[in-house]
């Protein structure tokens, strides 16, 4: 009768023990899966912070009187993220900045009344995970980071 028992008891020890290392396992993937995405996220935000410098810089590099910089795409060097930036207003200052009239700056110019305020552009930046990358796919969660900026380049 004692042998019998031990048995019981032995299968339900290792029941015990298979449960616990069944919710330690569980508790891994999540925590994982958790630290992955904060890190994806995290690395979203970085890049939105360096696409909103590297459109600073291309307005900068953009000659109004010819053209206005509207809409332009980047992709991270890893290829993880991809941005659409769009460039809603221009806000100028008086007709020596006004030049670019006739060309596609005109839907994107609005003139102002203060001369300390001249040369700022609103900016608008989606940055979202390229799921055709593969060290993104289907491990990660969509991430989406939409930045508004009014910045003076």
């Amino acid at each position: 009768m004692r042998s019998g028992f031990n048995l019981l008891m032995a299968i339900f020890i290792i029941l015990i023990l298979a449960g616990a290392s069944v919710l330690t396992l569980k508790y891994t993937s999540i925590s994982a899966k958790h630290f992955a995405d904060s890190y994806i996220k995290e690395q979203a935000e970085i890049f939105s912070q360096t696409v909103l410098e590297t459109t600073i810089l291309k307005i900068e590099g953009t000659d109004r009187t010819q053209k206005c910089l509207t809409t332009f795409n980047l992709t991270s060097a890893d290829g993880k993220f991809i941005a659409d930036v769009n460039i809603s207003k221009y806000y100028l200052y008086g007709d020596d900045y006004n030049d670019a009239n006739g060309t596609d700056c005109d839907d994107v110019k609005k003139e102002i009344q203060t001369e300390e305020s001249n040369g700022y552009a609103l900016i608008n930046i989606v940055v979202e995970t390229n799921t055709s990358n593969k060290k993104i796919g289907n491990y990660i969660s969509p991430v989406r980071i939409v930045t508004r900026s009014l910045q003076r380049p």
